[in-house]
């Protein structure tokens, strides 16, 4: 989804330059009607997203699983329905996929990153890949309203017939950025209670909480899993809205701009530039935490009469991303 970021200079750039809050730029997409705020993102898409051809993908081809164990690092392509399917995972270890957004690919730098470091840190676990590349060439509205939703039945399919052999889903992580972050969520719709755990990395807002909010049972929310992080780096622009996980993560309150991600000019590409810097902020922070030496913080906070309340001597710290404690409740990094 990193070429997406272009579409919110035509929606954003008044309104950013002049300082406006995230609750007033919230104001603004939510103006639009989904048709239009879809084909609004599309139009700034190069070259075009695909339109037509949809139909004649074929999911169990086209949708892809590559997996690897932390002792054997080699990728091998696990097929739906494989039968051989117990020598490339192995049963007895945890289970990590994770799932690219709309317009990327599992092989770009950004999840490159994010597989080294996982497989260099997390001991004893099994990591896969889900690449779902063809489905996520088509337009926004297409991809959010066909794509997300059969990528995710894919992966559920995948998830009952290993379930069916005996692996505990409670032993299953999902990581998932952008458009990936609500594709985890739509697979554990299917799996209600069963799910273990699902990261969402500033999971995908437009046509999931603006133009408006379509509902817990669409998008990502935090009954989804046992346990469901968010990290929120670009609320009600590129990111989702509304705070959902069972523990979320908001740096700069979880708006646009992050901390690295100021424009650096008044154009239209360095506020485009600055607005995607800012989305991807939540995979940098997710990928630099697997370090057990990097501890990145959030301070809980609670609202009190509409005031954030982040007392430390009340309120508990907790890490962010894999070596969290898992409370429950929100937590600020700044």
């Amino acid at each position: 989804m990193s070429r997406v970021v272009n579409f919110l200079v035509a929606l954003f750039c008044c309104a950013a330059i002049s300082g406006a809050s995230g609750d007033e730029l919230m104001d603004i997409i939510s103006a639009f009607a989904e048709g239009p705020l879809a084909n609004l993102l599309d139009s700034y898409i190069d070259p075009p997203p695909r339109k037509t051809g949809f139909e004649t993908l074929v999911p169990q081809q086209n949708v892809r699983l590559y997996c690897t164990k932390t002792s054997e690092p080699l990728f091998q392509e696990v097929f739906f329905g494989d039968v051989d399917v117990t020598k490339k995972i192995n049963f007895t270890l945890p289970l990590t996929i994770a799932i690219h957004g709309w317009r990327d690919n599992s092989q770009l730098t950004l999840y490159n990153n994010l597989t080294t470091r996982y497989l260099k840190f997390v001991k004893n676990t099994n990591y896969c890949l889900l690449d779902w590349r063809a489905y996520a060439e088509f337009g926004y509205q297409i991809t959010a309203r066909r794509s997300a939703p059969l990528v995710a039945q894919q992966l559920f399919a995948f998830l009952q017939a290993i379930s069916l052999l005996y692996y505990p889903l409670e032993k299953v992580s999902l990581i998932g950025f952008s458009m990936g972050g609500q594709i985890a969520g739509l697979t554990g719709k299917f799996l209600p209670g069963r799910l273990g755990t699902i990261y969402a990395l500033d999971p995908a807002g437009p046509l999931f909480s603006t133009p408006f909010d379509i509902g817990p049972t669409r998008r990502i929310d935090g009954t989804d899993a046992k346990y469901v992080q968010v990290i929120y780096t670009s609320r009600y622009t590129v990111g989702f809205g509304p705070i959902v996980g069972t523990q979320n993560f908001l740096s700069n309150k979880g708006y646009h701009p992050q901390p690295p991600c100021a424009s650096q000019g008044g154009g239209l590409t360095d506020l485009a530039n600055a607005m995607r810097c800012s989305h991807q902020y939540a995979v940098k922070l997710f990928v630099d935490a697997l370090d057990p030496a990097n501890e990145i913080f959030g301070q809980k906070c609670v609202k009190v009469l509409g005031q954030l309340v982040c007392w430390s001597s009340i309120y508990p710290k907790d890490r962010l991303g894999v070596w969290a404690k898992r409370i429950s409740g929100n937590f600020y990094l700044n």
